[in-house]
């Protein structure tokens, strides 16, 4: 493990963690919280810093979680992806606030697309592979397939309105309460409620 990689190097460790069990991740403060403050508290108070191996988001909950502890980052993360193998995580969605994959068999086109299209393939596809990168299946070439399948090729001709990237400005926000949930972006506040 982590650790004993870290001591064979002559770096002292005060204790190491998981998450704990399936289901947990360090994206749940509460849960990180008492992790490392009551159940590790006594190892968290002889670290001087924290070795995270988790995105962005968990490297906060733990600075969060320790009231400002010092922490390095172990991942530079890329995409947040579907672990298909221990070997392979594949990237299926884009997060882009304004998903439009109940038109396209379930696949994201602004994902699967190297140009983002979302009307329909470029036309430069050879094969069935992409003309931006040859290694790769064109990602409209699977949703026609996907919709065949389906029987719903009918999804195909609607016109869809460009992405209203304003969403993905950062850092965005989600409030949730048993009464509504409430999305904030600079595009502005986007409140749904849960009572309907």
């Amino acid at each position: 493990n982590m650790a004993s990689r870290l001591e064979k190097r002559g770096v002292e460790i005060a204790g190491y963690s998981t998450p704990g069990p399936q289901g947990m991740s360090l994206c749940k403060l509460d849960h990180t919280r008492k992790v490392l403050m009551e159940d590790y508290a006594d190892q968290v108070k002889k670290a001087d810093s924290f070795l995270v191996l988790a995105c962005g988001q968990g490297i906060h909950t733990v600075i969060d979680a320790t009231d400002g502890g010092m922490v390095h980052p172990g991942c530079d993360t890329t995409f947040g992806g579907e672990t298909v193998s221990e070997t392979q995580i594949d990237e299926f969605c884009s997060l882009c606030g304004e998903c439009i994959v109940e038109y396209t068999g379930g696949l994201c086109p602004l994902t699967l697309c190297s140009k983002g299209l979302l009307n329909g393939a470029c036309g430069g596809a050879e094969n069935g592979m992409c003309e931006v990168d040859s290694q790769r299946e064109c990602g409209w070439v699977l949703i026609y397939e996907r919709l065949k399948t389906l029987g719903r090729l009918d999804l195909m001709l609607p016109y869809r309105e460009p992405k209203n990237f304003a969403k993905w400005s950062r850092p965005r926000s989600l409030q949730v309460s048993p009464e509504e949930a409430t999305f904030c972006s600079q595009d502005g506040k986007i409140t749904i409620s849960n009572q309907d």
